[in-house]
């Protein structure tokens, strides 16, 4: 298996969402509902490209079949959601704090002290191969995380660790892309003379 970087072509539509790992269990005595969340959430895309031209269609159909079904797998964003946090552009890369083993939180190093707003609620992030978003600061629910005068920044993230990254695993803040497999055989949609549409769908490899 061998991860691709997508190719510099944007969707004309996505979707992105996650999905969850959640069981609810109702009792036929009582009719109380109980929930259980467990690991083994995992991002979902479908991506629609509309009115190629000529060599974006070449590329894209290159693509697809360089990937060979799923065989391999694609590095993919969410192109709706930029990153809109305060982190500067010179911290990079910033460096994961294996010190801290926590599944649904996110502790970065090596990074300018003193920031409100690192990170935003929403923005995406990367560590290794994965994906995640900050869904909150250590302050409280209604927070951004920032950074402490000591350069460290806290973000609690969803969904939460698999296995724990190595210490001091890069950590992408713009740009954060998770590893994707496709799940569909893409099939062309081509108007005379040159005029192609495709959707590509695929969801996270949460091994990668």
């Amino acid at each position: 298996m061998t991860i691709y970087a997508f190719p510099d072509i944007t969707p004309t539509t996505q979707t992105f969402e996650l999905v969850t790992n959640t069981k609810t269990f109702k009792s036929p005595l009582s009719n109380s509902v109980q929930t259980l969340g467990r690991k083994g959430s995992y991002w979902k895309t479908s991506m629609t490209f509309n009115n190629l031209t000529d060599d974006e269609r070449g590329i894209l159909q290159g693509f697809i079949t360089r990937l060979n079904g799923q065989e391999h797998r694609m590095r993919i964003r969410d192109y709706g959601q930029p990153f809109r946090g305060n982190a500067p552009s010179s911290d990079s890369p910033v460096t994961w704090d294996g010190a801290s083993e926590v599944i649904d939180r996110l502790v970065l190093s090596n990074i300018t002290g003193n920031i409100g707003s690192y990170l935003k609620r929403g923005d995406y992030v990367q560590v290794g191969n994965q994906l995640h978003q900050v869904t909150h600061g250590s302050g409280g629910d209604d927070t951004d995380p920032l950074a402490n005068f000591a350069g460290r920044c806290t973000a609690y993230i969803a969904p939460e660790f698999i296995t724990y990254p190595a210490d001091n695993t890069p950590v992408v803040l713009r740009g954060a892309t998770g590893v994707f497999m496709m799940t569909n055989n893409p099939k062309w949609r081509t108007q005379a003379p040159y005029f192609s549409s495709i959707t590509i769908e695929a969801i996270s490899d949460v091994l990668a």
